[in-house]
């Protein structure tokens, strides 16, 4: 595996392993509670995130199609504890697959990338620091909302 691509990667499974051990404490009803004036729930962005890496990198960096429906993600139905769990996993094997298997040429393809503000052209290696920020940054908020919610 290319090393720089493994230190992200490896930067990937701890944040993924702090979200787990975050969320996992809270019950169906905790996940799914507004904390205090903030419209997304823990479950939302756990459900967000899943849908994000499978995005960035499954997408981006390894060109499988994600179908992602952004807006979806942000929805207001009840989730479960085990089901935004079980995406996140599920997201995680898909980047442990695509990272593997990316040479150190491939970070410095350009590729398209669809945002809400419109398409954009960057590297893979952009993308994958995205990723890697973006996960880090609502671990940040569930660690925030776990302390309101949980106390922990």
């Amino acid at each position: 595996m290319d090393p720089i691509a493994a230190i992200h990667l490896q930067e990937m499974n701890e944040l993924r392993r702090k979200l787990v051990e975050t969320v996992t404490p809270m019950t169906d009803d905790q996940i799914n509670a507004s904390v205090a004036s903030f419209t997304n729930t823990v479950g939302i962005i756990v459900r967000h995130l899943a849908g994000s890496e499978k995005y960035w990198i499954g997408e981006v960096v390894g060109g499988r199609p994600s179908h992602r429906n952004r807006d979806a993600e942000f929805g207001r139905d009840r989730l479960t504890k085990s089901d935004v769990l079980a995406q996140i996993e599920k997201a995680g094997l898909l980047t442990r697959e695509v990272i593997g298997a990316v040479t150190p040429r491939d970070w410095t393809v350009e590729v398209e990338i669809t945002r809400t503000t419109g398409t954009t052209r960057h590297t893979k290696g952009y993308a994958l620091i995205h990723a890697v920020a973006h996960l880090s940054y609502h671990l940040g908020q569930l660690k925030l909302f776990s302390k309101a919610l949980v106390g922990k």
